[in-house]
C-alpha cells in the first residue's frame, strides 16, 4: 500500500509543472502502464510469431524526449527502482546496436535504460535496433529486455516505422533551474519507494496473463484478449484503488492499445503545429476546394516540413515540394479537427 501512494504522489508531484502539466501526467502514467508490462512482451510477440500475428502490440522499445528539466530521468529511475530496487542505466556513448544486442542476451526482466541520446546516435544505432523485429525469433529467446531511450528536444520527429514499434513519450513542461533544486519529492519518493506493489502487479499478471496467449493463438480480431495494454491498465487501476487513498487521481484510466499507437496519438505532435498555425499564422494555409487540396507552407526551414510529413498518417496522401505539404483538404480537416476555410483579413 505505501509503494501505490508513493507512486501517486510522485505523479502528482507533475501538478508544479510548466506547461501542459495534466497531459504530461497522463503521458508518463501511460508510459508506465507499458513499462511495467514489458517482462511479458518478448514471450507474446514469440507467440504472435509462431501464430503469424502482428508484433506492434507487444512495443520493445519505449523513447521519452521532449524539453530539458522535465524529470525524463528521474521518473524512468523511479520506475525501474519499483521494479528491482535499485536504479540502473546505461550511458548513451555505449549505444551500440551491438551492445544493445548483447545486454538483451543476458538481462532479465527489467528494462535497459539508455540515457540522453543525441539525434546523431539516435539515428546511427537506435533506428536499425528498433527496426530488428527479427531479434530472438531463431534462438527461440523467450524473455529479453525492453530498451527505453530518454533524449533531449534535439531528437525530432521520427520515421513511421520507427513510431509504429516505439512506445512515445512526448514532454512538453517542465520545471525552472530554482524549482528544481527546491524539490526534494524525487528524492523522498526514490528513497521510500520498494518493490511490494510492483510484485503484487506482476502476481496478479502472471495469472491472467495465459488468457492473452490463448487469444494470440486463437487468432480472435474481434476480441480484445491479446491487447497486453489494457491488461497492464486493468490490473494497475484495481491495485491503486485498493492501495492508495482515494478518490483516484483522474490519469488513472482504463488504456488500450489505440490509445498508445491510434494515429491521432503517433501524430499528435503534428496536429499540435497544425492547429497552432491555423490560430496564428492562416496565411500558411492555401486551400483548394476543387482540387480538394490544402497546402501548408512550414516556414523557411524545409526539415520543420520534412519531420511534420513523417507523423502524418497515409490517408491524407501527404507529399512535400521544399518547406511546402500538399494534402487531401477532407481528410486534414479530419484529421486536425479543423474547418479549413478562406478566413478575411481585415
Amino acid at each position: 500500500g505505501a509503494d501505490a501512494a508513493l507512486f501517486l504522489k510522485y505523479m502528482q508531484g507533475y501538478e508544479k509543472f510548466h506547461g501542459d502539466a495534466a497531459s504530461l501526467q497522463k503521458r508518463y502514467y501511460d508510459f508506465a502502464v507499458w513499462f511495467f508490462a514489458t517482462p511479458f512482451m518478448a514471450r507474446l510477440r514469440y507467440e504472435a510469431i509462431l501464430n503469424n500475428q502482428n508484433l506492434l502490440p507487444y512495443p520493445v522499445f519505449g523513447l521519452v524526449y521532449g524539453q530539458s528539466k522535465a524529470g525524463k530521468t528521474s521518473f524512468l529511475e523511479t520506475l525501474v527502482k519499483m521494479m528491482v530496487g535499485e536504479k540502473t542505466k546505461m550511458n548513451a556513448v555505449d549505444f551500440t546496436r551491438s551492445n544493445i544486442e548483447q545486454l538483451k542476451r543476458t538481462v532479465k526482466g527489467v528494462p535497459i535504460v539508455v540515457d540522453d541520446l543525441t539525434q546523431s546516435r539516435f539515428s546511427a544505432h537506435a533506428v536499425e535496433t528498433i527496426k530488428n523485429d527479427e531479434f530472438g525469433r531463431l534462438d527461440g529467446l523467450l524473455q529479453y529486455p525492453a530498451v527505453v531511450i530518454s533524449a533531449n528536444e534535439d531528437v525530432k520527429a521520427v520515421a513511421p516505422e520507427i513510431v509504429r514499434r516505439t512506445i512515445i513519450c512526448r514532454v512538453q513542461a517542465g520545471l525552472k533551474n530554482t524549482e528544481l533544486i527546491k524539490s526534494s519529492l524525487v528524492k523522498r519518493v526514490q528513497t521510500r519507494i520498494g518493490t511490494a506493489f510492483y510484485r503484487e502487479y506482476l502476481r496478479r499478471m502472471f495469472d491472467r496473463i495465459d488468457a492473452v496467449i490463448d487469444a494470440i493463438r486463437s487468432d480472435d480480431d474481434a476480441g480484445s484478449g491479446w491487447d497486453i495494454l489494457a491488461l497492464s491498465s486493468a490490473v494497475l487501476a484495481e491495485l491503486f484503488a485498493e492501495y492508495a487513498p482515494s478518490p483516484l487521481s483522474s490519469f488513472v484510466r482504463p488504456l488500450t492499445f489505440e490509445d498508445f499507437f491510434g494515429e491521432k496519438i503517433t501524430g499528435s505532435h503534428a496536429i499540435k503545429t497544425i492547429r497552432d498555425a491555423w490560430k496564428i499564422n492562416p496565411k500558411a494555409f492555401v486551400i483548394n476546394k476543387k482540387l480538394n487540396e490544402l497546402r501548408y507552407s512550414a516556414g523557411e526551414n524545409h526539415w520543420d516540413a520534412v519531420n511534420l510529413k513523417k507523423e502524418l498518417p497515409e490517408d491524407l496522401e501527404a507529399t512535400r515540394s521544399r518547406e511546402c505539404i500538399i494534402m487531401k483538404l477532407d481528410k486534414a480537416s479530419e484529421f486536425f479537427g479543423i474547418v479549413f476555410k478562406k478566413k478575411l483579413f481585415g
